[in-house]
C-alpha cells in the first residue's frame, strides 16, 4: 500500500508540474497573440488554451503516465476528460458565485484544486489507463 500511495504521489507531483508548464505555455500563448500580434482576445484565449491543453497531453503521456498506446487514440479521451472538467468548472463558478454568494476570485481558487484531481483521475483511469496504483 505504501507503494501504491508513492507511486501515485510521484504521478499526481509530475501531473502538476506539466500543468504549470502547460498554463504558462496557454499564457505566453494568449498574451502574444493579444497584446502583440492585436488578436481579439477570445481567440487569444482559446488558442492559449488548446496550446496548452496538447502540451499537457504530450508530457503527460510520455513522462507522467508513460503511455505506450498509440496517442491518436487517446486524444478524444484526453480532449472529452478536459471538456467535462472545464464544464463541471463553469458550473460550480456560477454556483458558488451566485447562488452562494461567494467572490468569483475566491471561488476560482477553490475550484483549482477539484479540477485538477478530476484531471488527474480522468487521465489516470479514462485516457491512458495507467495500470500502476
Amino acid at each position: 500500500m505504501a507503494i501504491l500511495k508513492k507511486e501515485v504521489s510521484k504521478q499526481f507531483l509530475k501531473f502538476c508540474l506539466i500543468g504549470l508548464e502547460s498554463t504558462v505555455l496557454n499564457y505566453l500563448v494568449f498574451l502574444t497573440m493579444f497584446y502583440f500580434i492585436s488578436i481579439n482576445y477570445l481567440v487569444s484565449a482559446g488558442t492559449g488554451f488548446v496550446s496548452g491543453v496538447f502540451l499537457g497531453f504530450i508530457f503527460n503521456r510520455l513522462y507522467t503516465f508513460n503511455s505506450k498506446e498509440k496517442s491518436i487514440s487517446t486524444i478524444p479521451g484526453y480532449l472529452l476528460v478536459y471538456l467535462f472538467s472545464l464544464v463541471f468548472s463553469l458550473i460550480a463558478l456560477k454556483f458558488l458565485s451566485e447562488s452562494i454568494m461567494i467572490n468569483p476570485l475566491v471561488s476560482n481558487a477553490l475550484l483549482i484544486p477539484i479540477t485538477t484531481v478530476m484531471n488527474f483521475f480522468g487521465t489516470k483511469i479514462f485516457v491512458f489507463k495507467n495500470k500502476k496504483w
